[in-house]
């Protein structure tokens, strides 16, 4: 009797073992191949191969960012959300020389989750600040990037901006409400 305990006891053992040993090769193999050599392992990486010069990465959480790539003749905007296997772009838009000035687009993330943007493009790079005040959201800040005919003032929001008001001042000091 204790002979079979022993022996039951004995393949248990050598069951929860293998168990073992199976949990920690999947955990290696994900952590060292699936995650660096299949999926894409970065946002930065998902990015790999798409149009528009190394821009600007904003993170907005642990599994979403956007970018903003300056590319001909304007810009193009990225949301990268991560997912099982790995980053990938979940939305895009480009903003060009036929897009009015002030805009507020939103940018589609994985799972069903949005960013609400504020953009100001201004195309004769004569604005040294735009300032902005939304019903929703109150006073916006905007931050800049620079293509090559154009700058591109942007703000982002997790929430809607609601009604929103553009006011720009000028680098000789003048200041005028954006459309």
């Amino acid at each position: 009797m204790k002979k079979q305990e022993h022996e039951r006891a004995k393949r248990l053992g050598k069951n929860q073992i293998r168990v073992l040993l199976i949990v920690i090769g999947i955990v290696l193999f994900k952590t060292f191949v699936w995650d660096e050599y299949i999926v894409n392992s970065t946002a930065f990486a998902a990015l790999d191969g798409v149009e528009g010069e190394p821009g600007v990465m904003h993170v907005i959480s642990q599994k979403q960012e956007f970018a903003i790539r300056p590319y001909e003749e304007g810009f193009k905007i990225y949301a990268v959300s991560k997912g099982f296997w790995g980053w990938s772009v979940t939305d895009k838009m480009f903003i060009g020389n036929e897009t009015k000035k002030s805009f507020e687009p939103t940018l589609q993330f994985k799972p069903d989750e949005k960013l609400y943007l504020s953009l100001v493009v201004d195309r004769e790079q004569s604005l040294k600040v735009v300032a902005a005040y939304s019903t929703n959201v109150g006073s916006i800040n905007f931050n800049k990037i620079a293509g090559d005919n154009a700058e591109l003032y942007y703000h982002f929001s997790d929430e809607p901006l609601g009604d929103v008001t553009y006011e720009g001042t000028h680098r000789n000091g003048k200041t005028e409400i954006l459309k």
